[in-house]
């Protein structure tokens, strides 16, 4: 048996590594197509082209992962049962899963390096590449000036700034409503400019305006120097540059629980955090889905296979797409947009494994 086992794993990982040099080009060539205008337009070098290609792969390789697993499991299965070395090995009295086993084990190492891969190698490259694209679109280098800003900040305040100088940590245009009062209107400060500390602003040259009960200003105090203690958090949301595609598990994580302690509501960042573990892991259940499909269908054409195989990569990437759409946007849960994709074709793939398996095939 363990001979066969090895059979099995070999026929298997061939097609799959047919599937990832073939998905792989395709990929790069998808790369061209999409940055063209900056390849072209730019006039760049073969060595930064070959850069910024290095870049993409990482997350190019992630992205056609599951697709190889799944073409992989159906042409491979699709083979033997044409063939009728799947009905050999049958008469020794292995069952559908026992046979496929190795398939399964295998995937589930590649699935647990490609969750590695995908928090410590994959964020850092699209950081780089996303730099690179940033500068070459400016031509010059990042700026060090953000504008026009909206942050929660802590005791219901709602700030605005209008530029932020994110190396000397100065700020300028500076307009905080504070809800936290007895009035009916806010209390709202404005101040030309200040620098932070921390988690204590210093506003310089500013007015605080109080309102009276119809919204009217009735008195105004004007200052040269004020302190407003605000928290460390808040220095996230103005210094980072990064998109949630570019950072970490623990980045994520810090940012989530930065936004809670803020007050702040963006699903993004949750939707991205979930994704983490999800995402690596699809191509395991795709295989669940895969092999019974094979099963039933791979004695037909080496063709039905390899359509299957494209309607349900298809079928995939539309769910996960309108998943993470309706998770970012509020409209469900954050682990339920990551994870829908897996659930769905799990149930499905593992509801037609369990019939093959105890209806012999």
């Amino acid at each position: 048996m363990r001979i066969i086992r090895r059979y099995i794993w070999r026929e298997f990982i061939q097609y799959f590594m047919i599937c990832f040099l073939i998905f792989t080009v395709l990929g790069i060539g998808k790369i061209f197509f999409d940055y063209n205008d900056i390849f072209i337009g730019y006039r760049m070098t073969s060595e930064l082209i070959f850069k910024l290609l290095l870049n993409q792969i990482p997350y190019l390789w992630m992205d056609v992962l599951p697709a190889c697993a799944l073409c992989g499991a159906l042409l491979a299965m699709g083979r033997l049962l044409r063939e009728n070395e799947l009905d050999v090995i049958r008469l020794n009295g292995a069952g559908p899963f026992a046979i496929t086993l190795p398939v399964f084990v295998g995937v589930t190492l590649i699935c647990s390096l490609a969750f590695w891969w995908y928090d410590q190698v994959v964020p850092s490259a699209n950081h780089r590449f996303e730099k690179e694209i940033r500068r070459l679109s400016s031509q010059q280098d990042m700026p060090l000036i953000k504008a026009k800003i909206v942050i929660k900040a802590p005791q219901e305040r709602f700030v605005y700034l209008k530029q932020v100088d994110r190396q000397r940590q100065l700020i300028k245009g500076i307009i905080i409503l504070e809800t936290k009062t007895h009035q009916k209107w806010p209390r709202l400060i404005t101040a030309t400019e200040g620098k932070i500390n921390g988690g204590n602003w210093q506003l310089l040259n500013g007015i605080i305006h109080t309102l009276d009960e119809q919204g009217a200003v009735i008195a105004e105090a004007s200052f040269k120097k004020l302190q407003i203690n605000m928290t460390n958090d808040l220095l996230r949301f103005i210094k980072d540059d990064k998109k949630p595609s570019e950072l970490q598990i623990k980045e994520l994580y810090e940012i989530i629980k930065s936004q809670n302690r803020s007050g702040l509501n963006n699903p993004v960042y949750a939707v991205f955090y979930h994704e983490k573990f999800a995402f690596p892991f699809i191509s395991l259940v795709l295989v669940f889905l895969a092999i019974p499909l094979a099963l039933a269908t791979g004695r037909r054409s080496f063709w039905i296979g390899l359509l299957f195989s494209l309607l349900i990569i298809l079928a995939f990437y539309t769910i996960q797409v309108i998943a993470r759409s309706l998770g970012t946007n509020g409209i469900i849960k954050p682990w339920l947009a990551a994870w829908a994709p897996n659930i769905i074709f799990f149930i499905v793939g593992l509801g037609l494994l369990l019939k093959v398996e105890f209806q012999g095939g």
